[in-house]
Order: structure tokens, then C-alpha cells, then sequence
């Protein structure tokens, strides 16, 4: 196995290599760099295919990747940071043993406890609309504080309406909280939240598959709603409609056969699509 081949990895797929090429790399246990930048894979007649016009372009000048490898080792605040953790998908660490192996991307990102991680503690996604309505809002804070008091650690994707609040929540009751984010670190999104991700932050985790120097796109939010299911033990969905990124992680914890509870939802069509998923409806 080649010397230093995470961080290698790492660092070319900051300056844009994709993943399948990358990993495909690893599992061989060849050089990337002379690989990548030295046409070494017209000698591997698998890694044809791999190669994107992008990749094709980007190999074409080593000394541009140097460039930018050094000046992101030197500058980058995440790289920096003694809270932030790389999880590289072939090592035994804690995101992996969470994470199933075909949806763990290459590389997933942290800042914070990521103690909160670990296998024996006891996790809970409340998740829902972006606009809740009153009722929600109160059932979801009932329902977050009660989490808290036994013992559980809210997970929630830190987008508006349902995630702010039980994510406030639980910081409100002395929790323990986790924020799955579809963006990197240095771009919060919603902006609005930035404040909540540094109040997380001081007790709690923020947790993301997008590298300091990768790009958010539509599908980061659906890959979120993935990683946010399978790193928790329960989802508990207080108010959604029925096509929606709370139902696409309603889908992806019923994939991953975890508990699904949800609130009365006053609406046939969605309770029974919630059902059809394994949920359970909560009583008063």
C-alpha cells in the first residue's frame, strides 16, 4: 500500500477527482499520483472509464495540484482546527461503523464532540417541514426535551422550521445535539442558522460528506436526509406533506430498518404513505 494514501486522497478530491476514480485507486494500492499525472492508467485498462473529462483535464498539470495541495494544507481553517475529523470509508473508525459501506462516501467530515458518534450512545433524528405549523412547533419541543431527559442525543439536518427547533431544543435543556449538514463547514446553509451551528458546536457535532474545497448541489440535501437516518437509532417526524425531504428520509430510515415513529399527521394520504414505510403513529 502506498504511503500516505489517504491524505492523498484526500487532497485530490479537494481539487475535484471524483470518487469512483479515487477509490478505485485505493482498493488497487497504486501510486494516484503517478496514476493521475502521469497517463500511468492507460497501463490499467479498468481506469479508462473512470477518468471524467473533468479528471481528464485536471491531470493534465501536476504542478497546479501542488499549488493548491500546499496552499490548502497551510490556509484551510478545517485542517487547522483540533476539533474538526476526517472518516476515510476503508478504515474501521466511528462514522463507519454507523455508516452501511455502499452509501459512505470516500471521505465524511466533523467538528466538534465526535464522541457522539460512538456505537452505545443512544440517537435520535427529529426531523420535519420547513414550515411547521403552531401545533408542530409545540409537539416537536414536547417531543425533543423528552428525548433529552432519557438520555438521547437529538440528531436533525439544521434546516428551517422542525430541525431549528429541536436542535434549539435540546441545546435549551442541556442536550446533546448533531447537525447532519448538505454543505461544507465554512458555508452554513440556511446563512440564518450559522449562529445554531456555533452554539452546536460548543457541546455537539456537526457532521458533513462535503469536503472544505467540494460544492453543494440539489442532491446534497437527499444524500443529507440519508446520512442523518443511519446514524440514528429512531426518526421521529412531527409534521411533513407528502412529497417532501422529510419523506425522503422517512425512506431512507425504512431502508435501513430503523425505528420510525410520527405524529397524527390529520391527513389520510400521508399517515398511510408514513405507514407503508414501517412508521408507528404516536399516541397523545
Amino acid at each position: 500500500m502506498v504511503e500516505n494514501m489517504r491524505s492523498e486522497l484526500f487532497f485530490l478530491k479537494q481539487f475535484g477527482f471524483n470518487d469512483t476514480l479515487l477509490q478505485e485507486i485505493f482498493l488497487l494500492g497504486i501510486n494516484p499520483i503517478e496514476i493521475i499525472f502521469n497517463n500511468g492508467y492507460q497501463l490499467y485498462a479498468e481506469f479508462e472509464n473512470k477518468f471524467t473529462s473533468r479528471d481528464r483535464d485536471l491531470a493534465e498539470n501536476y504542478y497546479n495540484y501542488k499549488e493548491f495541495k500546499s496552499d490548502l494544507f497551510k490556509k484551510d481553517d478545517f485542517l487547522k482546527d483540533s476539533k474538526s475529523k476526517i472518516y476515510f470509508k476503508y478504515d474501521v473508525n466511528e462514522m463507519t461503523e454507523l455508516m452501511p459501506e455502499k452509501i459512505m462516501p470516500l471521505f465524511m467530515y466533523s467538528k466538534g464532540d465526535s464522541t457522539l458518534l460512538e456505537a452505545n450512545k443512544k440517537r435520535v433524528a427529529i426531523v420535519g417541514t420547513r414550515h411547521p405549523s403552531p401545533k408542530a412547533i409545540a409537539i416537536t419541543r414536547k417531543l425533543t426535551r423528552k428525548f433529552v431527559e432519557d438520555q438521547y442525543i437529538v440528531v436533525s439536518g439544521l434546516a428551517e422550521g422542525i430541525d431549528t427547533i429541536s436542535h434549539e431544543t435540546a441545546i435549551d435543556y442541556n442536550g446533546k445535539t448533531i447537525a447532519v449538514l448538505p454543505t461544507n463547514f465554512k458555508n452554513i446553509y440556511p446563512k440564518k442558522n450559522q449562529e445554531l451551528a456555533q452554539k452546536i458546536l460548543d457541546e455537539g457535532l456537526l457532521i458533513t460528506s462535503i469536503g472544505p474545497q467540494e460544492s453543494t448541489y440539489k442532491s446534497s440535501f437527499l444524500v443529507r436526509n440519508q446520512y442523518l437516518a443511519n446514524i440514528s437509532d429512531i426518526v421521529v417526524v412531527t409534521e411533513t406533506n407528502l412529497k417532501s425531504g422529510t419523506m425522503n428520509t422517512i425512506r431512507n430510515a425504512s431502508e435501513a430498518s430503523k425505528k420510525i415513529l410520527f405524529v397524527d399527521q390529520e391527513d389520510e394520504l400521508i399517515n398511510n404513505k408514513i405507514y407503508e414505510f414501517g412508521g408507528e403513529m404516536l399516541s397523545d
